[in-house]
C-alpha cells in the first residue's frame, strides 16, 4: 500500500448511448487534470449503474456479479467499447448531454 497513489477524477463531459433511436446508456469522462493517461470513460446502463469502462488507451472492461475481475472486451474507440459493453449494434452512436442531465429520467428514455 505504500506505493499506492490517490488520483481524483471529476466528470467532465458525458454522452448518450444511442442504438436506432433507443437510449442503452451513458458514457461519462473522468478527467484527472494534467495526466491525461489516468482519465477513463464510465459506461452505465439507463439506471445510471456502472458496468465497465474504457480506458485512455481505448481498452474496454466490463463488470460481471460476483467477479474481482472484469472481462477485458478489447481495444478500439470509445464507442466501440461502450457498444461492446452495452451490447449495441453497428449503429451505435454517442450523442452529447449535459452533466447535470444524468440525473433526469428523461435522458435515459428519448435520445437528447
Amino acid at each position: 500500500m505504500s506505493s499506492a497513489v490517490i488520483v481524483r477524477g471529476m466528470p467532465d463531459e458525458a454522452w448518450q448511448v444511442v442504438d436506432g433511436g433507443r437510449v442503452l446508456g451513458f458514457v461519462v469522462h473522468y478527467g484527472t487534470g494534467d495526466d491525461a493517461d489516468k482519465a477513463y470513460f464510465s459506461v452505465r446502463n439507463e439506471h445510471q449503474q456502472e458496468l465497465g469502462i474504457v480506458d485512455a488507451q481505448g481498452r474496454a472492461w466490463r463488470y460481471r456479479a460476483h467477479q474481482r475481475e472484469p472481462d477485458w472486451l478489447g481495444s478500439g474507440t470509445v464507442v466501440s467499447g461502450s457498444r461492446s459493453i452495452l451490447a449495441g449494434s453497428d449503429s451505435t452512436q454517442l450523442v452529447p448531454i449535459a452533466l447535470d442531465r444524468l440525473g433526469d429520467p428523461a435522458a435515459a428514455t428519448s435520445p437528447r
